[in-house]
């Protein structure tokens, strides 16, 4: 399982310090296209602001990526 973050700058700034890769959202519309690259055995760790209909869609089925959305600041 390959980590990697998807959310605020500070965010994934702050986890690439760790080594986790991400991708910086500040539109919905690039956050939807980050995850709809994501592999199914991915650990997504997500800004709160960036949680998206796609991720209820994902748990409700059971496949897909494991989600971890971080708290609001």
């Amino acid at each position: 399982m390959t980590p990697v973050v998807i959310g605020t700058r500070d965010d994934v700034v702050g986890f690439a310090l760790a080594g986790v890769d991400g991708t910086v959202c500040s539109t919905a519309g690039e956050a939807d296209r980050a995850l709809s690259q994501l592999a199914p055995d991915q650990i997504v760790i997500l800004s709160h602001g960036v949680a998206s209909d796609r991720i209820a869609e994902w748990e409700k089925s059971g496949r897909g990526p494991m989600f971890v959305v971080l708290p609001p600041r």
